[in-house]
């Protein structure tokens, strides 16, 4: 028998990829979006791409979740569905440049959203649920002031020491990160309360670099806020001042292998209780410059230059020292290179801007 999925924030750039994951590994996917239209075309788009949903539309159904915040929001869906197996929760606030108050923004759509859809599964469907696996990310990690202290090493057992009293004076960046930490943190605190029957897992990548998954997406300006760091090159000009481009050095991850990592705990039982550090290495936005102007003829003589011997050092002196080796030896993903995403993300927004 086919094994049915609860995909929340389904129209996401992260969870458009879970959901093609999930088809291809033969899932039945109920997902959930905002808005009818959204259902709409998401439908149609997959459609025309799977050839197991031309067969069997049933394979991919979208339900309207319109404020996942809202008391009970998901609870009609788990009553009415009786055979979900599994649930990945992608649904958060995701955008670095919203307005309105930050605890609106970032705070509570992320914990509330987290708590009501734990809450609707131990109500509705405690017997089935066998796996929940949630979205969370390296910034739940990450330790800001220890970024560029090679001492301090992030593992998977990190938490981030960011807090709320950071946020005074309307730092975005800062809430979003303290959002995700407080999120996750109530995702597990749920499970040791609550003593639900599910398992929880946690995926926790850093910058998610990557194309859409389909080109029409591609045609936004300006994309999501991890792509964007990709896109945003394309608007340095040739030669440049000859500067070190180091506006970002952080670490990073394709998307297709987050996506990946998501369904990952559906089909191993050892990576219950855990949380996945999704890292491929290093990356600074000079490195991104050096590669597109390796790799896209195109482009060559139209971008910035900057120092390109200066990536390497740049990375070692300022990105965040890592060990994901719990990860890895857990899932043996071999992941994507940031080459690979860098090159796959210019052409599709080549091909879907000409």
């Amino acid at each position: 028998m086919v094994s049915k999925v609860l995909l929340t924030g389904a129209s996401g750039y992260i969870a458009q990829h879970v959901t093609n994951e999930l088809l291809s590994h033969g899932f039945q996917v109920i997902a959930t979006v905002r808005r009818q239209e959204q259902a709409d075309q998401l439908h149609k788009q997959f459609s025309e791409e799977v050839s197991a949903l031309q067969k069997d539309p049933s394979l991919l159904t979208y339900v309207l979740v319109p404020d996942m915040v809202a008391p009970d929001a998901f609870d009609a869906i788990l009553k009415s569905t009786p055979d979900i197996t599994y649930v990945i929760h992608t649904a958060s606030p995701a955008s670095l440049n919203s307005d309105g108050a930050l605890e609106d923004v970032y705070l509570k759509p992320a914990v509330e959203g987290t708590k009501n859809i734990l809450s609707a599964i131990k109500k509705f469907a405690n017997d089935r649920v066998q796996n929940v696996v949630l979205t969370s990310s390296f910034v739940a990690i990450m330790h800001v002031d220890k970024s560029e202290d090679k001492s301090f090493i992030h593992t998977e057992k990190v938490w981030s020491n960011s807090s709320w009293d950071q946020t005074e004076g309307g730092n975005n960046l800062v809430a979003y990160f303290v959002s995700k930490k407080v999120a996750e943190k109530s995702a597990w605190d749920f499970v040791e309360n609550e003593k639900p029957n599910f398992k929880l897992t946690t995926v926790n990548p850093p910058c998610v670099f990557g194309p859409q998954k389909f080109d029409v997406s591609a045609k936004r300006e300006p994309l999501n806020d991890s792509v964007e760091i990709v896109g945003s090159v394309l608007h340095t000009k040739y030669p440049s001042n000859d500067r070190l481009f180091d506006d970002l050095v952080s670490l990073s991850v394709d998307v297709r292998d987050v996506a990946l990592y998501h369904v990952l705990p559906l089909l191993n039982a050892d990576l219950a209780s855990k949380r996945l550090m999704t890292v491929e290495g290093k990356f600074s936005t000079q490195r991104i410059l050096n590669i597109i102007n390796e790799r896209i003829p195109e482009l060559k003589g139209k971008i910035a230059v900057g120092k390109p011997e200066g990536a390497a050092k740049l990375e070692a002196l300022k990105a965040p020292e890592y060990n994901n080796s719990v990860t890895i030896g857990l899932t043996g993903v071999d992941p994507i290179p940031l080459e690979k995403s860098v090159v796959d993300t210019i052409e599709q927004i080549l091909r879907a801007r000409k």
